[in-house]
């Protein structure tokens, strides 16, 4: 029985030593990484994405101790960088840029090489896009209300300029919903991008604009050429606060997410540095100026926020775009 008892007491030394070898190895790999450079895919290249995205990575470099080396790797709407991150090692020394639909959109579609979020873990969200909704400066519509009234006794009248297949943009969801909420049908024109959709709207070749923000559409706003009527997003430019957004009309917003991810199996202590440095990086004075002269918002979530709010919007996100499919596919018969 003494013998029983005192081989009981040494396991358990030698347990409790190897639990405290542990804690002293944990906290001495959370005090000594990063020990190097960290490699960071950027999907996208030369717009707006790219811009902000450099200028988290410079920011929170600072207070990381090493710098962000950022590798622009596009192609497949972004997921050519996100297969790039999820196929890396999880040691936390390489990350990617993510936004919401690389997060909640494609991978309900037959494109998409991932089909959910499992071979990913998500770091940080710094930022939202908000997708002001665009007008001529010479439209008959001073409000919100005035043109939607106007849409309902005229549909399909409204021709609404996007990037990408209504089931594959952000902004097509957000009006897909106002479509349902107001019983109004729109016109959907599909562009490549930004620049053309802006140019479309100084033209008059469509009557709305769902495009992110940038410093010359915002140029024409301020010059009255262009008239901001609605936010799709919950978030606002200063300066026009008093305009209504999507999360205020209707209690919604389309995936606008705007952060960092890695492979799965990134370590607790690489995950709570990573989560330190990129709260103060998002306070830098540097990365502030970036960001509002795109005139774009700084929306700070650390991981366990940024978790809830990604997993609840995804299955609603998919229900959408199966709708939306469902529509394209008897439109195209």
């Amino acid at each position: 029985m003494k013998n029983g008892i005192k081989t009981g007491l040494i396991f358990i030394g030698i347990v409790g030593a190897a639990i405290l070898l542990l804690g002293k190895g944990w906290a001495e790999a959370k005090d000594e990484y990063p020990t190097k450079p960290i490699t960071f895919y950027i999907n996208y290249s030369g717009g707006g994405t790219e811009v902000a995205t450099r200028a988290i990575l410079e920011a929170t470099g600072k207070h990381l101790g090493q710098p962000f080396i950022p590798i622009v790797k596009t192609g497949g709407a972004g997921t050519v960088g996100a297969m790039a991150t999820m196929n890396s090692k999880p040691d936390g020394y390489t990350l990617g840029v993510t936004v919401g639909s690389l997060l909640t959109m494609l991978p309900h579609t037959e494109e998409c090489p991932y089909k959910d979020l499992s071979g990913f873990t998500l770091v940080t969200n710094f930022s939202k896009f908000n997708w002001p909704l665009i007008v001529r400066g010479d439209a008959p519509w001073k409000t919100w209300k005035e043109f939607i009234d106007w849409a309902r006794q005229n549909p399909r009248e409204a021709k609404i300029g996007i990037t990408g297949a209504r089931s594959m943009s952000a902004q097509a969801i957000g009006m897909w919903q106002v479509e349902n909420r107001e019983k109004v049908k729109f016109t959907f024109i599909v562009f490549k991008g930004g620049g053309e959709i802006l140019s479309a709207s100084l033209g008059g070749h469509i009557t709305m604009s769902a495009s992110s923000m940038d410093p010359s559409t915002m140029g024409y706003v301020k010059e009255g050429k262009l008239r901001i009527l609605a936010f799709l997003s919950a978030e606002k430019i200063p300066g026009y606060e008093n305009i209504p957004s999507s999360q205020e009309l209707y209690g919604f917003v389309p995936p606008a997410f705007f952060g960092v991810w890695g492979p799965r199996g990134i370590p607790e202590y690489a995950l709570e540095k990573l989560d330190e440095a990129f709260s103060k990086g998002v306070k830098d004075p540097k990365f502030i100026e970036v960001m509002e002269r795109m005139h774009t918002p700084i929306v700070y979530m650390d991981r366990k926020k940024f978790n809830k709010e990604v997993t609840e919007m995804f299955p609603k996100v998919g229900e959408i775009i199966k709708a939306l499919k469902a529509e394209e596919a008897k439109e195209k018969k």
